[in-house]
């Protein structure tokens, strides 16, 4: 068998809407398991808004969040690598988000922190299960140990807004989009593709030996980075570019169908 670990995007790739793990991927993810192979996510999300898919795949082993800021053993709870947003920039990035008047968030553990009520945080802190806490002068104080911050918006908006992030933060942070209307920020050289690296390296894995699989810009290098970059059928159109294959939506089952054809399925007969 040529893969030994296969990397799982959570949402829209994994999970669809509905936000439930289809029956059919969640036997071939156990397939592939039973087969020998190291199935993990790498996920925009923190550990607690994670944990329910974490604990459904039965993963024992590392984890991603944080778009790749954080890998966490989830066999001992340790922290095995981690990687911060200088504290002025988080103030920057919330200054910035009141201007443009988006809702943003920083995270301090598996709690999120923002500076006055919003429908956007009161959605995601209900979606994922996490505590939120509101902070007036949030943008006036020196946060440490964050491994991002998120702005969430109109998707409508995201056109507008992200070469102006880009051109003020391209050189200071990494910016990547993930869910619709989610812009998501990370500390320099910190994301999915170097997390990836990190935790084959650390597993005595081969990068070749790795298939990475997601829908969206925070997918791309991890994508490349993978001996089999795959994009789902409803990824953006960046990301299928940068894919070497192209799966099924995520709604008809693709991580069943990447494993039926890529791990379980002989070399040489992909259907």
């Amino acid at each position: 068998m040529k893969y030994k670990m296969l990397v799982l995007d959570i949402d829209e790739t994994l999970l669809p809407s509905s936000q439930v793990i289809s029956r059919a991927n969640l036997d071939a993810v156990h397939d592939a398991q039973d087969a020998g192979v190291f199935v993990t996510v790498a996920t925009g999300r923190g550990f607690l808004g994670s944990k329910r898919v974490i604990d459904e795949l039965g993963i024992k082993g590392g984890v991603i969040n944080y778009s790749g800021a954080l890998i966490t053993d989830t066999v001992t709870g340790g922290v095995l690598h981690v990687d911060e947003i200088e504290p002025q920039l988080v103030c920057e990035l919330l200054s910035t988000a009141r201007e443009l008047g988006v809702h943003s968030h920083l995270y301090q553990g598996d709690a999120i922190i923002y500076e006055r009520p919003h429908p956007y945080a009161d959605r995601y802190k209900r979606v994922l299960g996490l505590e939120g806490h509101e902070d007036a002068d949030a943008a006036k104080k020196l946060w440490k140990n964050v491994p991002k911050v998120l702005y969430i918006t109109e998707p409508e908006r995201i056109p507008e807004m992200l070469p102006m992030l880009r051109e003020r933060f391209g050189s200071r942070l990494e910016i990547a989009l993930s869910s619709p209307g989610f812009i998501e920020f990370n500390a320099p050289g910190s994301h999915k593709g170097t997390a990836v690296k990190w935790l084959a390296r650390h597993m005595g894995i081969d990068i070749g030996d790795v298939i990475a699989m997601g829908d969206n810009t925070l997918d791309i290098d991890m994508i490349k980075c993978a001996g089999l970059g795959v994009a789902v059928a409803n990824g953006a159109e960046e990301v299928k570019r940068a894919a070497d294959v192209i799966a099924p939506a995520c709604e008809d089952d693709a991580v069943k169908w990447v494993i039926g054809n890529y791990i379980l399925q002989p070399e040489g007969e992909t259907e």
